[in-house]
């Protein structure tokens, strides 16, 4: 097929369902540019907690592994001054990181975390969905999506722009916000691809995610969930997360089931949690994105290799890409510092599970 190109003379991006179609399994580098506080500053929060700096032969190594796409939270608010202007320096230590992605040959994604969500003890979450905090916070959004829209307009389209991540209530509720609040995130998302669409450039085709209220994957957060429109068709994904089963994938899940065995049970609700984002496709007409999944650390590793097995396989044979959580912590599979793999059983149980699913 030859180059098309847009009204300003900038290459049109590939489908989005093009762009992620090679992608085997993904990997975050979470608890970098995500990091937030107000115990540190610009300075150092790249490696506030407790990961640290990102170099170009730890991207290499990641791409070593077989991992053919790198998910990039970040948080901006600390970064912004009281008119909502992003820092510079910020900016360009992102653009970094994305570019060393890309360099690897990965799809990089970058995603909007903890403006959003519920870690506000920590100054986070300040967008929130509720119409009066779409009202007070609208413009200074519109804002922060402008500027990084712009600043990365220029960038392959490889790069793909993930907007707001866990967004929740006021409560921060989980499960069951009220169906005014399911609509005010559709508000959001619909802010979102209109502004990064007023760039121009790259971003005029630039693949999108857009998320559900929480980033769930729950009926009833989904039932709420109503695509945007969008002036160019074929460049808009759906991004969840999924940590299913609640009770096997984190301790802190109280409410649900613990255990720390992925057994029958767990196997039928995540069986259950894909068939309804294999819903949520057809639904919306657009490919859906696994932008996290993981299970935390309790001295489990043959059942996390299982269960990462698992999500892998039915996601590959769906198409469905994923990307799995990696905090240098709890979730952490790699270690950062010495480039070396904390869990080869989980890691060689993915790259198991991708490749049988494509063989398939």
């Amino acid at each position: 097929m030859e180059p098309r190109e847009c009204g300003d003379g900038a290459p049109l991006c590939a489908a989005v369902s093009d762009v992620i179609s090679g992608i085997s399994i993904g990997w975050n580098l979470g608890n970098s540019y995500d990091c937030h506080g107000t115990w540190f500053d610009n300075v150092r929060t790249e490696t506030a907690w407790g990961n640290p700096l990102v170099t170009r032969d730890f991207v290499h190594f990641v791409a070593g592994l077989g991992f053919t796409a790198m998910r990039i939270p970040v948080t901006w608010y600390p970064h912004m001054d009281e008119d909502g202007t992003i820092d510079g320096e910020w900016l360009r230590r992102v653009r970094r990181v994305v570019r060393m992605v890309i360099a690897e040959g990965m799809v990089c994604i970058l995603d909007m975390k903890h403006d959003t969500g519920g870690m506000r003890s920590y100054g986070g979450g300040w967008i929130r969905a509720t119409k009066a905090n779409f009202a007070q916070y609208r413009e200074r959004v519109e804002t922060m999506v402008r500027q990084v829209a712009e600043y990365f307009s220029q960038e392959s389209d490889r790069l793909i722009l993930s907007g707001f991540d866990d967004i929740m209530n006021e409560e921060c509720e989980t499960e069951m916000p009220s169906a005014e609040e399911l609509e005010v995130v559709n508000d959001w998302n619909r802010l979102f691809v209109t502004t990064v669409r007023s760039t121009g450039g790259g971003n005029a085709t630039r693949n999108l995610i857009v998320s559900p209220y929480g980033s769930g994957v729950g009926p009833y957060i989904l039932s709420g969930f109503r695509l945007p429109e969008d002036s160019v068709p074929g460049h808009l994904a759906v991004g969840v997360n999924l940590y299913v089963p609640q009770g096997f994938t984190s301790r802190a899940a109280t409410w649900s089931r613990q255990t720390v065995e992925f057994d029958c049970r767990c196997e039928e609700e995540l069986e259950h949690a894909f068939t309804t984002l294999d819903e949520l496709s057809a639904q919306v007409g657009v490919p859906v994105i696994v932008g996290e999944f993981g299970a935390m650390d309790r001295a489990n590793d043959d059942a996390r290799a299982i269960y990462a097995a698992s999500v892998v396989d039915k996601a590959r044979r769906r198409g469905i890409p994923c990307f799995v959580w990696d905090d240098g912590k709890g979730y952490g599979l790699l270690n950062r510092d010495s480039r070396t793999i904390r869990f080869p059983g989980i890691i060689g149980a993915m790259k198991a599970a991708a490749t049988m699913a494509r063989e398939s």
